[in-house]
């Protein structure tokens, strides 16, 4: 169970970090196209919204959520079995 929730944790890190990279990458252009899709994937930017948060927050609080949610969806898909 440690190891499925530390993936999910590296999964949360992998996605918020590409993100960086984009909007780095994309940085005077920085539209509102992709704004659905990375509040979906990576949840900590709604916490960005109200709080400026630095990248490296950015990526270890998503890194949480995704924990969390690991956490939560782990013991649903033993019980399924």
């Amino acid at each position: 169970m440690r190891r499925r929730i530390s993936l999910w944790a590296l999964c949360g890190a992998v996605v918020a970090s590409c993100w960086v990279l984009y909007s780095l990458a994309s940085w005077p252009n920085l539209g509102s196209a992709y704004r659905p899709a990375v509040e979906i994937t990576a949840p900590a930017s709604l916490l960005g919204r109200s709080i400026p948060l630095a990248y490296y927050w950015f990526i270890l609080l998503n890194a949480v959520v995704y924990a969390l949610v690991g956490t939560a969806v782990d013991p649903l898909r033993r019980l399924r079995r």
